[in-house]
């Protein structure tokens, strides 16, 4: 979920006023979940945003993540809701259909809609619980809030490891289409190893991935954790991972107006 607004338990002498905007979103929320649970008693508020929220939920004894999408903020969404395309459902699907496929996910368990009056075609899920789970955005920002691309060691590796699960995801016949940062969670192991999951699954295809499905996902991603003075490196540093020597992805995710403008900030030109 991007553009999202986390909320923080943290103490404070003198708790800080809460925007209209947030309390409009939260608002929704609460609304969301007494429509589909019957109640808003949420443990915790984990993220709110304007396509919707995260809650924190006991659901048959056991802790649960509740998700709310508008669908009103993300016009495509809202389009073919029109038209009866359910997000939600395709992320239950989707998340079986990984699954099988053994690529690793937070498992998507139930879904349903709700009528909202500003949001009248809105849908909810309700996905497994991971504890300590944070994304690689979250974990981007703590490591090096300042140096949007990978510096130090550990984020290089995850920013490989995301590399590595993004071909499996192809090769299985899968094309994410909202592959970046935000959608990865990340948690630990007793070792210091990393493992990554999958989140935000209403994007997904089963198809297969073309050149062209392939360079726009891996372009997403990288549009999304590289800052403009070291898209040449970190991009042919990407494909050696992702893909060595494939020279037709390596063009087309170059080919676009916006990765060409953006390795023009370097002062460099690509040509073909």
């Amino acid at each position: 979920m991007s553009e999202a607004t986390v909320i923080q338990n943290t103490p404070a002498a003198t708790p800080a006023p809460t925007k209209p905007k947030a309390r409009a979103e939260r608002s929704e929320l609460d609304l969301a979940g007494m429509q589909a649970l019957g109640h808003n008693d949420f443990l915790d508020v984990l993220q709110l945003s304007r396509r919707g929220g995260l809650a924190l939920i006991r659901h048959n004894s056991e802790l649960k993540v509740f998700k709310f999408i508008g669908c009103q903020a993300d016009w495509k969404k809202r389009m073919a809701r029109r038209v009866g395309w359910n997000p939600a459902r395709r992320a239950v699907r989707m998340s079986a259909e990984l699954a099988n496929a053994g690529i690793p996910v937070c498992v998507v368990e139930d879904h349903g809609t709700v009528s909202l009056e500003s949001a009248p075609r809105a849908v909810w899920t309700i996905s497994r619980y991971v504890e300590n789970g944070r994304t690689l955005r979250q974990l981007k920002q703590e490591l090096q809030p300042e140096r949007p691309s990978p510096q130090i060691d550990e984020l290089r590796q995850l920013f490989d490891d995301a590399l590595v699960l993004l071909r499996r995801i192809h090769d299985a016949g899968f094309e994410h289409r909202d592959y970046h940062a935000g959608n990865l969670l990340v948690t630990t192991a007793d070792d210091g190893s990393h493992n990554l999951q999958l989140v935000d699954l209403e994007t997904v295809m089963q198809r297969r991935a073309t050149t062209l499905r392939r360079a726009r996902d891996l372009r997403r991603f990288l549009e999304n954790f590289v800052e403009p003075d070291s898209y040449l490196e970190v991009i042919e540093h990407a494909l050696q991972v992702y893909a060595p020597n494939d020279a037709k992805l390596r063009a087309s995710i170059l080919s676009t107006r916006r990765m060409q403008g953006l390795v023009r900030k370097r002062g460099s030109r690509w040509e073909d």
